[in-house]
């Protein structure tokens, strides 16, 4: 059985910091490598305390079977943020008037390798956009047959650029229309 619940930054504690990390690693590195086990703690114990300050945070954590499953997150991009200011110069202009800055940036959707294909990304997902009060949502990812892009796809999101950064493209989600 899974069960999604929203943590605050407060209730991101020791526990689940190692949890998210765990999960990192496997989805991400390779864990006979050391420079895997740095990447995965230095995400857990330095970026999602610098996002966590963001306005807007907003972090759901999948359980199954009393074990930390799955983890989504994202937060209010602003313009002045790395992404937004990249996005700016990067996407055409008429995409970045309408989509970058005070949009909800959908960080990352990880489940544990170990547990996928039981409809986690799905239930992550939807925990995490329910009642978001941006009007427009942005994430990037590779725009191929793959399970991200099916998930997003699945759910409303469409791709606005393409070709933004090597493989990826820029997805939106228009969370005015989702809401109506």
């Amino acid at each position: 059985m899974t069960t999604v619940q929203s943590l605050t930054r407060k209730q991101i504690d020791g526990g689940i910091r190692n949890a998210l990390a765990a999960i990192y690693l496997a989805a991400y590195g390779d864990p006979s490598l050391p420079e895997s086990q740095l990447d995965a703690d230095n995400f857990a114990s330095s970026t999602i305390r610098r996002h966590a300050r963001r306005a807007g945070f907003r972090m759901v954590v999948a359980t199954t079977d009393g074990q930390v499953s799955g983890y989504a997150y994202g937060f209010t991009g602003k313009r002045g943020q790395f992404w937004s200011d990249w996005l700016s110069g990067t996407a055409p202009a008429h995409i970045v008037e309408t989509w970058v800055g005070d949009h909800f940036e959908l960080v990352d959707i990880v489940v544990d390798p170990a547990h996928r294909g039981q409809g986690i990304a799905g239930l992550l997902h939807d925990h995490l956009v329910e009642g978001l009060p941006q009007e427009r949502a942005l994430l990037a990812t590779t725009p191929d047959d793959g399970a991200a892009a099916r998930l997003y796809g699945g759910r409303g999101w469409q791709i606005l650029v393409p070709e933004i950064d090597g493989a990826k493209a820029l997805y939106g989600l228009d969370l005015a229309v989702r809401a109506a």
